[in-house]
């Protein structure tokens, strides 16, 4: 059954999701919401999730899922017998009502290991890793007469060890000194440049290359209003902002409704390098 959800005028803003899926795949993504339980998860169904979301579109719904996955902005997973899909911080930015959380869902919550039993380049369950056994899926059913002694003695988590162990490492995030910011309009003073980090961090707001690089779009637009890249972060720090667009600056500095006879709040709270 679908849902009322809730969507953000910066969801238009995303030049992450917009780089990296096109607009049917975008709008399959809102529609995505209003399917998923209070958790963010859902079954994956293809044919019928064309119907409910996209029933006027001729489309690929599948591969608009998959550029979704693999642009981040869903996880598919599997119990084994389902293909499941979630959608990472849907509890951060939507709010369930109280009912649909106390009437539970029939969806497990997704976990990195059920992950790993998709092939992600066709949206099947990847059995090898899902836990099942091949006289359970059909094949070589002869081989489950050969009884094993040593099949006998059961190790539940076996295939789980197999699996975390087969899976890609993940990168290590560099540390911030050693990010790419090639495409800023210019690099900050170094004090800025410091209190801004020190900044993000006080906020627990991570800084990784992902995120230097949303910054880069907009402090392009705002150099071009006639920012420089300091007063930006500089008006970040004072303002408290975690994220960045560049028409904050035009209205912080110029809006009508916020003057006062004082000089502007950032004039008044001017930012010192080294005083957060």
């Amino acid at each position: 059954m679908a849902r009322a959800r809730n969507i953000k005028p910066a969801f238009f803003l995303n030049d992450d999701l917009a780089e990296q899926n096109c607009a049917l795949g975008r709008l399959l993504f809102i529609g995505l919401w209003t399917l998923a339980d209070y958790k963010g998860d859902l079954e994956w169904r293809a044919g019928r999730i064309k119907a409910q979301l996209l029933p006027y579109d001729e489309c690929d719904i599948k591969q608009l899922a998959i550029n979704l996955d693999k642009s981040g902005f869903v996880r598919f997973y599997s119990d084994g017998e389902r293909i499941l899909l979630n959608i990472p911080n849907f509890e951060k930015h939507q709010n369930p009502h109280k009912n649909e959380k106390a009437g539970g869902s029939e969806v497990p919550a997704y976990s990195a290991t059920m992950r790993q039993a998709i092939d992600l380049t066709t949206l099947t369950i990847n059995r090898d890793l899902s836990g099942l056994k091949p006289e359970q899926n059909g094949t070589a059913p002869a081989d489950s007469l050969l009884l094993d002694p040593d099949s006998l003695l059961l190790d539940p988590l076996k295939d789980i060890r197999t699996a975390e162990a087969d899976a890609p490492k993940p990168e290590r995030e560099k540390p911030a000194k050693d990010l790419d910011y090639s495409e800023w309009p210019a690099m900050p003073s170094q004090q800025v440049l410091k209190d801004w980090l020190a900044f993000r961090k006080k906020k627990r707001a991570e800084v990784n290359q992902t995120v230097i690089n949303r910054f880069a779009r907009q402090l392009r637009l705002a150099c071009n209003a006639g920012f420089s890249v300091d007063d930006c972060l500089s008006e970040s720090m004072v303002k408290g902002w975690t994220g960045f667009e560049y028409e904050w600056m035009v209205n912080a500095r110029a809006s009508p409704s916020k003057r006062t006879n004082k000089p502007h709040t950032f004039e008044s709270q001017q930012y010192e390098p080294g005083v957060l």
